[in-house]
């Protein structure tokens, strides 16, 4: 047996094998190459749209769903009530889950930003007050909305969890209504959300951040998922502030845009 010929043999096939492989290689390589010079990156588009946005929220990475139910005010506790917290007030319990109340004295307010003066009025003169967070103003209605939070997560855009207070021409706070969930219970095991520049290319995708657009706010928060008859499902949802006051939201368990009614979304912060 020719051992000499059978190792040329083998040595020229694998220097074919080779040629081939590096070949193919070459193909994928330069395939790949123009996959992404035809598929740039999301910076890149934000970029040549001229999109812009701050530092986005870090360490959040799973969350639950929540269940709550409207609170219930029953009279005879929020009169125990007119004597120390409620003190100066004339209040009416509406539709048993509704306060109005009617401030005896007007409180003066700031008038631009968060006003400092309604979070000391919160923490001392209104049911559970310290559970909710300034949200912003609403010029058409000249007041200032407060929603419910849990974990320092706002419940965005929740009636049943608000407070709004109303100004006089002085820009004086001479009343407000107040609701307020109660029951709060974690309904699941912490399930991983999506992040939110994943949320952020969403809303680009889907056409909801034209050219020119400045993201000036991210936030995590909730969202109501599922409203019933005497209680609500809550999902956890990324807030996108947009510079004219606009506010977009993404399901962060379904990676959805949360569609709002055009009266939800007429004022900001």
């Amino acid at each position: 047996m020719d051992w000499s010929r059978i190792k040329t043999i083998f040595i020229l096939s694998f220097f074919v094998l080779n040629i081939y492989l590096m070949n193919e290689f070459l193909k994928i390589r330069t395939a790949t190459k123009y996959e992404y010079a035809t598929n740039p990156t999301l910076e890149n588009r934000l970029k040549a749209d001229e999109i812009t946005y701050n530092e986005l929220p870090k360490n959040f990475e799973k969350d639950k769903y929540l269940s709550t139910v409207p609170r219930v005010f029953i009279e005879e506790e929020v009169a125990k009530l007119l004597d120390t917290t409620l003190s100066g007030q004339t209040i009416i319990i509406r539709n048993n889950q509704t306060i109005d109340s009617k401030l005896g004295t007007p409180l003066k307010v700031s008038s631009k930003g968060q006003p400092s003066e309604l979070d000391a009025f919160l923490k001392g003169s209104v049911i559970n007050g310290d559970q909710y967070r300034y949200w912003g103003r609403d010029d058409n209605e000249n007041s200032i909305i407060y929603y419910q939070q849990y974990e320092e997560k706002l419940f965005y855009k929740n009636l049943s969890g608000q407070i709004k207070f109303y100004l006089n021409s002085d820009n004086e706070v001479v009343s407000y209504e107040q609701t307020l969930l109660d029951k709060i219970e974690e309904l699941t095991e912490d399930e991983r959300i999506i992040q939110p520049i994943k949320a952020l290319e969403t809303l680009y995708e889907n056409g909801h951040l034209p050219y020119g657009t400045k993201i000036e706010k991210v936030e995590f928060g909730y969202y109501t998922h599922v409203r019933l008859t005497s209680s609500q499902v809550l999902t956890p949802a990324w807030r996108f502030v947009l510079d004219e006051g606009e506010n977009l939201f993404v399901n962060a368990f379904e990676g959805q845009v949360i569609q709002l009614k055009d009266e939800e979304n007429n004022w900001s912060e």
